[in-house]
């Protein structure tokens, strides 16, 4: 159109006037590109933030880490609570028996989950599914706390790749600490290590001989003790056994039932919960063994308060830092079992908070919970995440493509700004040509 009129301009003036028109239309056409170019510019900074600076996940870490938030980018940031016992991690290496220097020395890589073991605050599995608990002690022989390993490919199967710093201990071998959460990975749960040693007791001086008296009567169910001892005791399960015997101990059996009171009192391991079900739980302690013992009753809560909230604790009392249930220690006598009760009401608005980071198993439309078995609950979760759960992971695109894609875009819009200037500025030539006569 331009150069139509501009070709026919010599040969009929009266064009001068669509020629105005024109430059009227590149003013407003360059006030509009001139607007797209900046949108273009602020979108390419965006992108490049999204580029140098990756999001993080909402959910990127939890109780059970070893590290609250990860090690990110150097492992100072696991020898920095290390060597301030936070959370008493170094309670924990000192009794797996990996050393600082051994933890310092560590490599940044990746292995594959395979067969290894996870270890963690929380306990997240039963006993069947192969969580060991482990007791932990500190330099006088006392528990401290006490972690949970479990194979890795509960979590992610056995073909999942890990990064982390990963190192070798004389003790335990190859170990490993993720990345995201400073959780410890071993092939093995080594055994505990040998309580400190008793004091040397004082040498004792011969006494001088005496005539030797009558011998005092034995223990019948230990013939090392004295009949008069007060460890010359049956067994509370077996009144011809010693109560110290090797085989006179307690068996604490753990079990757990859940109901959906909401729909029909069914198991509610059974049927997906939906928004405001209400689900009561049932513990069960029993003693299968023959000594008496005192047990500590607590559930952990953690994962079922996600998408639920306490309505009756059973008589129990909750911590709302670590979501732990607990009530009154309780001893059990060689036969006696006891059972505490609580109930749960899920959310009336079921979140769609991300899955968890460091712990898959926080948000992922289930409530599990474990004593002595595990429950699972299925969770009548949101579209968005059932769109989580299918599609896992976005395309990889990389960096590179996508500063190249956002380059062109901005290429092609600055051509386009700067032609309508060039436009303009050849329009303002041509009209001052045409009045001072030249054309």
């Amino acid at each position: 159109m331009f150069r139509k009129i501009v070709s026919n301009l010599s040969f009929s003036p009266a064009l001068v006037g669509q020629l105005g028109f024109y430059a009227k239309r590149l003013r407003q056409e360059e006030a509009t590109r001139k607007l797209g170019l900046i949108f273009v510019v602020l979108a390419l900074v965006v992108q490049s933030l999204a580029v140098f600076q990756a999001p993080e996940s909402a959910n990127a870490a939890s109780p059970n880490d070893f590290v609250y938030g990860g090690l990110h980018s150097s492992i100072n940031n696991f020898l920095k609570p290390y060597d301030a016992n936070t959370a008493n991690l170094k309670d924990i290496m000192t009794y797996t028996g990996i050393t600082r220097e051994e933890i310092a020395s560590a490599q940044y890589g990746s292995f594959t989950t395979g067969n290894k073991l996870s270890w963690g605050h929380d306990s997240r599995f039963s006993a069947a599914q192969g969580q060991q608990a482990v007791p932990i002690t500190n330099a006088s022989g006392s528990v401290v706390t006490t972690v949970y390993a479990r194979p890795i490919s509960l979590y992610y199967g056995t073909r999942y790749k890990i990064y982390g710093w990963i190192g070798h201990s004389t003790r335990v071998g190859w170990f490993a600490l993720m990345q995201v959460c400073g959780n410890l990975v071993t092939d093995i749960v080594p055994a505990p290590p040998a309580p400190p040693a008793p004091p040397t007791p004082p040498a004792q001086v011969t006494p001088t001989a005496t005539p030797t008296p009558t011998p005092p009567a034995k223990c019948a169910l230990n013939p090392n003790l004295l009949a008069d001892s007060t460890d010359c005791q049956p067994c509370p399960g077996n009144a011809n056994l010693w109560i110290k015997d090797e085989t006179c101990v307690a068996n604490i059996i753990q079990t757990k039932t859940a109901v959906n009171v909401s729909q029909g009192s069914v198991d509610a391991s059974t049927v997906t919960a939906k928004a405001s079900d209400v689900i009561a739980y049932t513990i069960s302690i029993k003693n299968t063994g023959l000594a008496t013992k005192t047990v500590t009753m607590n559930d952990s809560l953690s994962d079922v308060l996600e998408y639920s909230t306490l309505i009756d604790n059973g008589g129990g009392t909750l911590d709302q830092t670590t979501k732990l249930l607990a009530w009154p220690d309780v001893t059990l006598a060689p036969g006696a079992s006891q059972t505490r009760s609580f109930v749960i009401r899920v959310l009336d608005t079921i979140p769609d908070t991300a899955q968890g980071l460091s712990d898959p198993t926080s948000f992922d439309c289930r409530m599990t919970n474990v004593f002595g078995n595990t429950v699972n609950i299925a969770v009548a979760c949101n579209a968005p995440k059932i769109v989580e759960q299918i599609a896992t992971q976005l395309p990889k695109t990389g960096p590179s493509e996508n500063l190249l894609f956002a380059g062109i875009v901005l290429g092609i819009t600055t051509y386009f700004y700067a032609r309508t200037r060039q436009v303009k500025h050849e329009v303002r030539l041509i009209r001052r040509n045409l009045s001072t006569g030249t054309i």
